[in-house]
């Protein structure tokens, strides 16, 4: 190897649906648990304003109102992604024929559907914003965010893979 050459990082290709040349990213375990303390913290918070309006206003099951409280914000916050965790699915793919992601549809996207990517960065945080093209005369685009700062394989392999099949445009 010639010196100051190095070699060129591929991405980890996976048959999905039996297609040759698709990549498929999980959930990162890291992600997953930085996403479940944010959600139990805010659950406990907002079980502790439940519970502090209902000892103010006098009722006799506040606590019974509060756990209700606490079970159904953290559901409604964490289920599916809980439930994709330790089903261990494949949340994103990549294929020759389009675009998977679990969050969006449970079917995949073809690539001549999409109109535009858009890659959005704040701080530390990879969004891709998927623009699909008008369906039926309507006047407006369908629009999804995709965030790939928690999937595993991270944000530059993905993008890699995504710009082998479209091109993806940077945020200005």
């Amino acid at each position: 190897m010639a010196e100051g050459h190095l070699p060129k990082v591929q991405p980890i290709s996976f048959d999905i649906e039996g297609q040759k040349g698709s990549a498929q990213f999980r959930y990162s375990r890291e992600g997953f648990r930085l996403n479940l303390i944010i959600a139990i913290a805010l659950t406990v918070l907002i079980c502790s304003l439940v519970w502090l309006l209902l000892g103010i206003y006098g009722s006799n099951h506040m606590n019974l109102y509060t756990a209700f409280a606490g079970l159904a914000f953290f559901a409604f916050i964490s289920a599916r992604m809980l439930a994709q965790y330790f089903k261990n699915d494949v949340v994103l793919a990549v294929q020759p024929t389009g675009l998977y992601d679990s969050r969006i549809s449970s079917q995949t996207i073809p690539w001549n559907n999409i109109k535009e990517l858009l890659l959005l960065r704040r701080e530390q945080v990879y969004t891709l914003e998927v623009t699909l093209w008008p369906v039926d005369g309507k006047a407006s685009a369908k629009t999804h965010q995709i965030e790939l700062s928690a999937l595993e394989g991270g944000s530059e392999q993905i993008l890699e893979a995504i710009n082998a099949y479209m091109p993806i445009r940077m945020e200005r």
